[in-house]
């Protein structure tokens, strides 16, 4: 892994019909509310993937 991982959660606001995000070192988009839920979801799955087995590598 090339960067210490953040413990920072991401902070999610809805602003003018979609998804801004904002965090940690300069992590700055916005999304459409389809691809911040298709997102979402992602991390949840690779979240969950981390946590159970700490040496997996998802695609």
């Amino acid at each position: 892994m090339a960067r210490i991982p953040h413990d920072t959660p991401i902070c999610a606001a809805a602003e003018h019909g979609v998804v801004v995000l904002d965090g940690p070192d300069g992590l700055a988009t916005s999304l459409t509310p389809d691809a911040a839920r298709q997102s979402a979801q992602h991390i949840h799955r690779a979240a969950d993937l981390a946590e159970q087995d700490p040496d997996a590598e998802s695609p």
